[in-house]
C-alpha cells in the first residue's frame, strides 16, 4: 500500500475517534463521572490540552503535509550518547545496569574536572605566574571587581568544559586581517570578505580552475548562462561596482559576445553572520552548495539563499524587504584573456534563479504555519527566471522545504525533491537568528 494511503487511513481513524468521543461526552459529564484529579469534584468541561491538540492533527496533515519544524535529530543524537556508546562498553549482558553505571561514572568525571578547574582558578593556580597575579591584584579597583573577575573566569572555564569542542571560526576576523594585510601578501581577490552584516568565504583553490562558458552551461544545465553574463556586463558598466537587481526577462541572446571565454568555478560558499541580538556573538557557519549533476545528485546539489536586490534595504534589519529568495546554481569568476586585465575580472559572481512569494489572504505568510509559501519565478516565455549577480549580494543561507500537500509523490527522494518540486515553504524555524529576522 502507498504511504499516502496509510496516512489517509490514520486520518480517518483519528476523525472517527474524535467524532465518537464528542457524540458521547455529554453522557459522561451528566453522570458526574469526569472529576478533578486532586479535588475529586465533578467537572462540567473538557479543557484538556492533549484533547485540544487532537482537534488539529488531522486537518494539519491535509493542510501542511510534512510537519516542517519538527526534527528527530536531537533525540537521535541523545540515543547515540546515552544508549549506543555506553552499550558498546558492556559485555552484552544486563545492559540497563551497565549503561547506568557508565553514565554515572562519566558524569562524575565531568563534575570532578569542573571542580578542579574552578578550584584552580579561584586559588590563583590556573596556569598564571604568581607575579602576574600580583600585578592583576594591584591593578584591581576594589574587592567587588575581583569577585566579578572571578565569576567571569569561572564562567569562561565552564563554557570551555561544557561547550562543543568544535569551535566556530571567525570569518569576520579573517576578512579584516586580509583587508589590512600588506599589498601582495595575500591572494587577490580575497577569498574571505565582509558584505554588510555577512562574512563570505570560498576556498582558495576553485573546484574547476578553467572551463569554457559553453562547457559550464552544459555541465550545470544552464542554457541561458552566456546571455545572463552579457546582461550582467551591460548593467555593470565601466566601473564594476554597480548594484544589481532582477530584470523581468533576459535581453541578450544566448550566443551574445563576451570579452572572455573561460570561468573559474567553485562548488560551495560559506556564510557567517553575527547574532541578531548580540553583535559580539558569532553565528554558525552555513554552506551554500552549487554542485553540478553527478551519479548521486542527478540534477545537481544546490541550496537556496537570501539575495539583496535593493541597496536601500540591508539584511537583517530590513527582513525580506529589498531581498529575494534564490536558488544558487553557479559560483564563478571570469578569467581575463592573456595579456588583458578586465576591470571586473576579479569579482566573484553567482548565477541564481528566483523564487516568488505566494501572497496569502491579508498577509504574506500561511496562517497555519506562519511560513512563506514560495514558487519558482518564470519569464513570459515560461522559462525559469535566472540572472547573474555579484557574490557579495548573497546575505544568508535559506532553508526551503518542499511543499507536498496532502500526499507526496513516492518518487521523490532527498536527492531530487528540490529539483522536482515547484512549491516550497521558507523554513524560518531552522535557525533562531533567521527566525528573528523574518519576524520583523
Amino acid at each position: 500500500m502507498c504511504p499516502w494511503k496509510d496516512v489517509s487511513i490514520v486520518q480517518d481513524k483519528i476523525n472517527e475517534a474524535l467524532s465518537e468521543f464528542h457524540n458521547h461526552k455529554d453522557a459522561i459529564t451528566d453522570e458526574g463521572l469526569r472529576r478533578g484529579t486532586e479535588s475529586r469534584q465533578a467537572l462540567d468541561h473538557w479543557l484538556i490540552p492533549k484533547l485540544e491538540l487532537m482537534q488539529s492533527v488531522a486537518p494539519s496533515i491535509s493542510e501542511l503535509g510534512v510537519p516542517v519544524q519538527w526534527s528527530a535529530d536531537t533525540t537521535e543524537h541523545a540515543h547515540i550518547e546515552v544508549i549506543k556508546e555506553p552499550a558498546s562498553t558492556t559485555n552484552n549482558h544486563n545492559y540497563d545496569a551497565q549503561i547506568c553505571r557508565y553514565l554515572d561514572r562519566v558524569e562524575r568525571c565531568w563534575l570532578f574536572e569542573t571542580a578542579t578547574r574552578l578550584g584552580a582558578t579561584l586559588n590563583g593556580t590556573d596556569g598564571h605566574d604568581i607575579s602576574d597575579l600580583a600585578i592583576e591584584d594591584a591593578t584591581a579597583r576594589d574587592d567587588e571587581e575581583n569577585v566579578e573577575d572571578g565569576e567571569e573566569n569561572a564562567m569562561a572555564i565552564l563554557n570551555d568544559i561544557w561547550s562543543p569542542r568544535h569551535r566556530v571560526p571567525n570569518f569576520f576576523a579573517i576578512a579584516e586581517q586580509l583587508r589590512t594585510a600588506p599589498p601582495g601578501s595575500t591572494p587577490h581577490p580575497a577569498r574571505t570578505f565582509i558584505s554588510g552584516a555577512t562574512a563570505i568565504r570560498i576556498n582558495y583553490k576553485p573546484s574547476l580552475r578553467r572551463i569554457s562558458i559553453s562547457e559550464a552551461a552544459n555541465l550545470f544545465n544552464l542554457p541561458d548562462l552566456q546571455g545572463a553574463l552579457a546582461d550582467y556586463l551591460g548593467r555593470e558598466g565601466a566601473y564594476a561596482q554597480n548594484f544589481h537587481s532582477f530584470g523581468q526577462q533576459q535581453r541578450s541572446p544566448p550566443d551574445a559576445h563576451l570579452p572572455f571565454k573561460d570561468l573559474q568555478i567553485w562548488y560551495k560558499v560559506r556564510l557567517q553572520q553575527k547574532s541578531y541580538h548580540d553583535s559580539s556573538s558569532l553565528g554558525p557557519v552555513f554552506t551554500v552548495n552549487a554542485h553540478p549533476p553527478d551519479r548521486t545528485w542527478q540534477y545537481g546539489r544546490h541550496d537556496a539563499a537570501i539575495l539583496q536586490v535593493d541597496a536601500r534595504h540591508e539584511w537583517p534589519s530590513s527582513s525580506l524587504t529589498g531581498h529575494a529568495i534564490v536558488d544558487v546554481r553557479l559560483i564563478m569568476c571570469p578569467l581575463s584573456p592573456k595579456g588583458v586585465r578586465l576591470i571586473w575580472g576579479d569579482r566573484f559572481l553567482v548565477y541564481v534563479r528566483r523564487f516568488d512569494i505566494v501572497p496569502q489572504q491579508q498577509t504574506s505568510v500561511d496562517w497555519a504555519t506562519g511560513l512563506h509559501i514560495l514558487k519558482r519565478a518564470t519569464c513570459v516565455s515560461g522559462e525559469f527566471l535566472g540572472d547573474v549577480f555579484p557574490l557579495d549580494q548573497i546575505k544568508s543561507y535559506a532553508h526551503l522545504v518542499p511543499r507536498f500537500g496532502e500526499a507526496a509523490d513516492v518518487r521523490l527522494t532527498s536527492m531530487n525533491s528540490f529539483h522536482s518540486t515547484q512549491s516550497f515553504w521558507l523554513n524560518s524555524y531552522f535557525d533562531k537568528d533567521f527566525y528573528y529576522t523574518l519576524a520583523l
